[in-house]
């Protein structure tokens, strides 16, 4: 292989923001709130993880968290993912890279039945040598262990790896786990700040040939994110 690059899920290759909202609503307006949640509300929360985001969203209609994930995660497994889900040249890039020698691996805060479940629906699981979401033993991005942990089962190495992701959470990981970060732009994330070290893609049309390059072609080191603390 010549080197690996890892996906994050939810506003990298897909954008859930839609079916999340809707399941949102939907409870509620089973609880018999008024309130209904846009898109734009919806979306800085999405890459939070689950919890987070339906404490934050759902508001004093919450009630018990634990309760209200389990009911959010299963009718999210019940919801067909649309295929307009999918970014624009995602599968078309996905495929190139591969054309590259380049293995693909996906590590995600999104269960990993879920995480099964939305490749599997958009007929993305064939490109991956391993799918890596959160469960027993596997802790929530920014910790590095998933990464490690889908490199891993995809035979990489972080030395000749990159991170692939759209926000805030997944720059922190890539500074974290010490590997080159590619910040895909229309995701979650807030891209009018700066992101050191990060390598800026403004859609999936031009994404092989950077991750290309950067795993393959020219090997000047890229600027080194800041040593993790401690």
């Amino acid at each position: 292989m010549n080197g690996h690059a890892v996906f994050d899920l939810d506003g990298t290759l897909v954008d859930s923001v839609p079916v999340c909202a809707d399941i949102l609503n939907a409870m509620l307006a089973d609880r018999g709130a008024a309130l209904r949640l846009t898109h734009a509300q919806s979306r800085p929360h999405v890459t939070r993880g689950g919890p987070d985001m339906v404490a934050a969203l759902l508001g004093p209609w919450c009630g018990d968290v634990g309760l209200a994930i389990g009911e959010f995660r299963e009718r999210y497994a019940a919801e067909p993912t649309p295929p307009g889900s999918l970014y624009p040249h995602a599968r078309q890039a996905l495929a190139a890279l591969g054309e590259r020698g380049i293995g693909l691996a996906v590590c995600s805060n999104k269960p990993q039945h879920l995480c099964e479940k939305v490749l599997g629906d958009l007929q993305l699981a064939g490109f991956f040598a391993a799918v890596v979401g959160t469960g027993p033993g596997v802790p929530l991005k920014p910790d590095p262990a998933g990464l490690a942990l889908a490199l891993s089962r995809a035979g990489g190495a972080s030395a000749r790896a990159c991170y692939v992701g759209d926000s805030e959470l997944d720059h922190e990981l890539a500074r974290r786990a010490r590997v080159p970060f590619v910040m895909l732009t229309h995701g979650y994330g807030d891209y009018d700040r700066d992101w050191p070290g990060a390598v800026r893609v403004g859609g999936f049309a031009t994404l092989a040939a950077t991750v290309g390059n950067l795993l393959v072609g020219d090997r000047t080191p890229l600027p080194r994110l800041a040593d993790a603390p401690g």
